[in-house]
Formats: structure tokens, C-alpha cells, sequence
């Protein structure tokens, strides 16, 4: 496993105000909000970084960085390489995350935003096959498939304001059953991993923010990516940095509840008392929060009661239920029942047959995988989008990355990364479940929709030397199901004196959730609000108000 080693206290940048130097900020779990804080109150806000705690469920050599995490492990002594999630960029819908990336060290020369647009620049993006459909059949996407009904269903719903959508209003509430066959919905869902009966509200603000983008939908010549993984190139180059700085990171142990206190007239509260827990829930010492510090709380998680198997044996059962809650949720649900305002967090669990997702990352070796898929779409990797599987009643879609994808990775790999929208439907080739199939079974699957197993040899072939291991995410996309206003928290609610909510369970008003910009922006807001007032929180960017934009996605539709 790749980690990080505990992060000790160093003297640290001290505050510019004498009365505040002692303030201290408490944080939970080393996922983006988190880091993203961190980042902000010493790059930005001038706060000494010994004075910043993060508690962390998971031991000192553990995985961490949320579903923005990458490990190698060794298969047979040979390395194989791993990783729940995987994030793409665009230029313009992503202002906090490049921000963030542009404070962070990537080595002594640049930043990790540096990094990035040297990588953007070296391997750039531009689809040819965007979808493959049955039996192999390729197709550009030019054509988006609709009909006129739906694009006049799509302009309805891009022109009423959210507080018209009814309260727990599904996307197939708005799009009728032509919308769910076209080029536009898969590509589109394999894009940002939306299902018919999620969110109609989450759908349109993401119609808002990538508006500007229809006119690409089928080259994909705005789509970005990071160097390496999300990991090695922003993750844990920010973790090293706070580890320099003196930043405290409390391993195997997390916040498990606070205690909040309101002034006699209601108009405000605060957390006076945090109580810990180790990672494996025995009692620690409770923390006597004092007027000056600040508590920042991720609330929910996208990975949580993640399970994985191996190349050899299916995904273990995931551990759902009440009893086994990752930490973020625990705590969410602790807090919420306190105060009418702080969310609904069991809208979010209520029912995982809808916020499951599968994904698998394959090693592939010898290097025949890589030339007969470059074959096939006609691009390097790297230069492809993510390509939907159309025949898959899996709901495949393949994410393919410029090599190496791992810093250290051996030269005659390659590695891929596949997610799963339908994993409790049989397989067309291996006909079971996805999540009752082994690595190597959802391998067969995935080369038999390619068309790579026409020739025996070559198939066993890659089975016998690749490694694929699967991953079950039960709460993946439950941040995408239909919900009503209040299901989720404010990032500052109000009267709050010394709090703040981060993650994708909060509610930032237009922003969209299943990105590293929601992550980011909540923290910059939280650190804006309590700590650096003067901070500028980056603007969001709405192509429908420009007359040009506007043009160009009236003649994509029309396609």
C-alpha cells in the first residue's frame, strides 16, 4: 500500500492576529474537504499548521484521500494496481480545484497545477469512437439522438428554477423513455454516472455548468486529466506538504459526536466538545472546544463499507446497515438528530439498489491489450474519453489513461479503470451478477463486449496475465438520488459561530456533486468564513448566458 507517515508538529506559520495565534481547527478524516482546508488555512489564510488536528479513522498506513485514492499491491509477485475512483476536468467548470492544485507543491520547481496543464498540453484529448454499441459497431456521437419532444423537455427543464421542480422530482419525471435510448444519455451517464431515477434537480445543474460543452460531446476535446492518478498528483503531493508544515493528523481515531450549545435567544450556536473514538470504536478523551477554534465536519461518504475482491474471487459482501456505518455517516446521523437543520442523512441510505456502483481497475501486461484497444478507437491512450459499452447489461464504461497512470508503474503495463452502473443484472458473456463474478470473470465480460474474444489464444492470453480487481461502493452516487430541500446542510449554517459542514452531502446552491470542485469549494467557503474573510471564493461559469455558446449548443442539438 502507498501511505503516508504520520504527519508530526513542526513550528508553524504563526496568525497575523496576536489574540488568534492559539486558535486551533479541528477537522475529520484526510478526504478532499479535509485537505482542501488544510491547504487553504496555510497557503492562504497564514494559519500556523500546528494548530490544524485532523482526525483520521483509518492506522498511519492505511489508505487515505477519499475516493480520490490509488495503491499498488503485489499479485503473484508481480504488482498490480488499484483505485475506487478516478476524476476528469474541464477548463472551466473546475475554478476551486485548480486553485487548490495551484497552492500545492508538486515538486521544488511547480505546482501540481503546473503538472497539470504541462500534462494537458502533452496529451490531449480527442475522440474518435465515442460509443460502442452492439456486436462492435462504432460510433462517433455526432448524432446525439434526440427527438424534438426531449430536446424541448431539456430546454424546459434548463429554464425553470429549482424552487419550481417538485420536491424529490426523478430525471424520469422530465424525460420520457426516448431520452434513456439516445446518444446524448449514455453519453452523458458515462460521463457523470447519473441513473434515470436520480435527482431531476442534480441533472440540471449539471446541464447549467457543462452547458458550454454540448457542442463537444462527441470529441471530448475539453476533457482533462491529471498526470497520474488523482492520488500521485494532488493528493498526496498536498499531504507531504502538510506533513513539512507540522500539520497534526491523528491516526486511528475520528470524531464520533460533538456537543453543541445555543444562546438563550437561539440565534446562535456552536460545538463546545468534540468526543473521539478510536478507528475501532473504543472511547478517547473528549476535546473542550474554545471560543476561538473551529470545527469543520465532513458529513457522509461516497466510499464508505467499500469492498473489494481479487482477480481470483468475487467482491466480499458489502457490510450495510445501521450497525456499520463508516465514521462520516455515523456522525452525520448523530448530529442531524440534534438540530432540525443539519440534514437528512437517511435519504442518502435509503436504499442501495440506487446508490450502488461497481468498478474495477485491470493491470494488463505484454502490451496486447493496449495495441488492439488503440486499434480499435483509433487513438493513443490517453487521447480517448470514457467509452459507454452500450450492449452492456452492466452499464459499462471504460476509462483508459495515458501510460503510465502510476508513477513507479513497470513499463510493460498498462492500467484501466472501469465502472458499473448495473452490477445486478447477469452478464451477456458470463452470466451471473457482476458483483457474484471474479476478476477474471468481469474481465471475460468486458473483452467479450470489445470484441476481443474472437481469437481464444489472444483472450487466455490477456486473462491468464492480467490482474483485475473489483470494487463495491454502495454509497457511490447516493448523493445523485432525488431528494427534497433540507436533506442536505448548509457548509455554514446559520447562527453557526465556529462550524462548518464540508463534503458532497452539503448544500452549496448551483454547484455539483460527484466532483472534486464541490469538495474544494465548500472548504474555501468555510475557511472564507471563519478564518480569512478577505478570501475569494472562485465564480462559477454559465455558458447559457453567452449568445455565441448559446448558438453553438442550439447547433449541436440540431445535429
Amino acid at each position: 500500500m502507498i501511505f503516508v507517515a504520520k504527519m508530526k508538529r513542526n513550528k508553524g506559520i504563526p496568525m497575523k492576529k496576536k489574540e488568534d495565534s492559539s486558535a486551533n481547527v479541528y477537522l475529520n478524516g484526510l478526504g478532499l474537504g479535509s485537505i482542501s482546508a488544510a491547504m487553504y488555512l496555510i497557503q492562504k489564510a497564514g494559519f500556523d499548521p500546528s494548530h490544524i488536528h485532523i482526525f483520521e479513522q483509518q492506522g498511519d498506513k492505511e489508505l487515505v484521500g477519499g475516493s480520490c485514492d490509488a495503491s499498488e499491491m503485489m499479485v503473484n509477485d508481480q504488482p498490480a494496481y488499484v483505485m475506487q475512483g478516478s476524476r476528469m476536468f474541464e477548463d472551466k467548470v473546475y475554478p476551486c480545484t485548480k486553485e487548490l492544485w495551484s497552492i500545492i507543491p508538486y515538486n521544488e520547481d511547480e505546482s501540481c497545477l503546473q503538472d497539470y496543464q504541462k500534462n494537458c498540453e502533452e496529451c490531449r484529448v480527442h475522440t474518435v469512437v465515442r460509443l460502442l454499441h452492439e456486436n462492435g459497431k462504432k460510433d462517433t456521437g455526432y448524432h446525439l439522438g434526440l427527438n424534438t419532444a426531449e430536446k424541448l423537455k431539456m430546454a424546459r427543464l434548463l429554464a425553470t428554477p429549482e424552487f419550481l421542480i417538485p420536491d424529490g422530482a426523478k430525471i424520469t419525471d422530465i424525460f420520457g423513455e426516448a431520452f434513456f435510448t439516445s446518444n446524448y444519455w449514455y453519453m452523458w451517464r458515462a460521463l457523470f454516472a447519473f441513473q434515470p431515477w436520480h435527482s431531476a434537480v442534480e441533472m440540471k445543474r449539471y446541464m447549467h455548468l457543462f452547458f458550454h460543452e454540448m457542442p463537444n460531446m462527441d470529441t471530448m476535446v475539453a476533457l482533462e486529466r491529471t498526470r497520474y492518478t488523482n492520488f500521485h498528483s494532488f493528493i498526496l503531493p498536498a499531504l507531504r506538504f502538510m506533513q513539512r508544515k507540522g500539520v497534526n493528523v491523528h491516526y486511528n481515531c475520528r470524531i464520533s459526536d460533538v456537543d453543541f450549545k445555543i444562546n438563550t435567544g437561539g440565534q446562535q450556536r456552536w460545538i463546545e466538545r468534540i468526543h473521539l473514538e478510536t478507528g475501532s470504536g473504543k472511547p478517547k478523551p473528549a476535546i473542550e472546544v474554545r471560543d476561538t477554534d473551529r470545527v469543520f465536519l465532513t458529513i457522509g461518504s461516497m466510499v464508505s463499507n467499500a469492498s473489494f475482491g481479487a482477480h481470483d474471487r468475487p467482491v466480499d459482501k458489502a457490510a450495510v446497515g445501521e450497525q456499520n456505518l463508516g465514521g462520516a455517516w455515523t456522525l452525520w446521523k448523530k448530529i442531524a438528530a440534534k438540530q432540525p437543520d443539519f440534514g437528512r442523512p437517511e435519504q442518502f441510505l435509503r436504499d442501495t439498489a440506487q446508490s450502488t456502483m461497481m468498478t474495477f481497475t485491470v493491470t494488463f501486461r505484454g502490451g496486447l491489450f493496449q495495441r488492439k484497444f488503440e486499434w480499435l478507437v483509433e487513438r493513443q491512450m490517453g487521447r480517448q474519453s470514457p467509452l459507454p459499452l452500450t450492449a452492456s447489461p452492466w452499464i459499462l464504461h471504460l476509462h483508459t489513461y495515458r501510460q503510465p497512470l502510476f508513477p513507479d508503474q513497470s513499463p510493460d503495463t498498462c492500467v484501466i479503470w472501469v465502472t458499473a452502473l448495473g452490477s445486478d443484472q447477469l452478464g451477456t458473456f458470463v452470466k451471473k451478477t457482476m458483483s457474484e463474478c471474479t476478476g477474471r470473470e468481469i474481465l471475460e465480460e468486458l473483452l467479450g463486449h470489445l470484441q476481443f474474444d474472437r481469437d481464444e489464444e489472444e483472450k487466455n492470453g490477456i486473462l491468464d496475465t492480467a490482474t483485475c480487481i473489483p470494487c463495491l461502493l454502495p454509497y457511490c452516487i447516493s448523493q445523485f438520488l432525488s431528494r427534497t430541500r433540507g436533506d442536505r446542510p448548509a457548509v455554514i449554517p446559520v447562527g453557526s459561530k465556529n462550524f462548518a459542514f464540508l463534503g458532497q452531502f452539503v448544500e452549496i446552491p448551483n454547484g455539483i456533486v460527484f466532483t472534486t470542485e464541490y469538495s474544494v469549494r465548500g472548504a474555501i467557503q468555510a475557511v472564507k468564513e471563519f478564518v480569512k474573510p478577505s478570501l475569494v471564493v472562485p465564480p462559477m461559469y454559465f455558458g447559457q448566458y453567452h449568445p455565441l455558446t448559446a448558438l453553438a449548443v442550439a447547433r449541436a442539438l440540431a445535429r
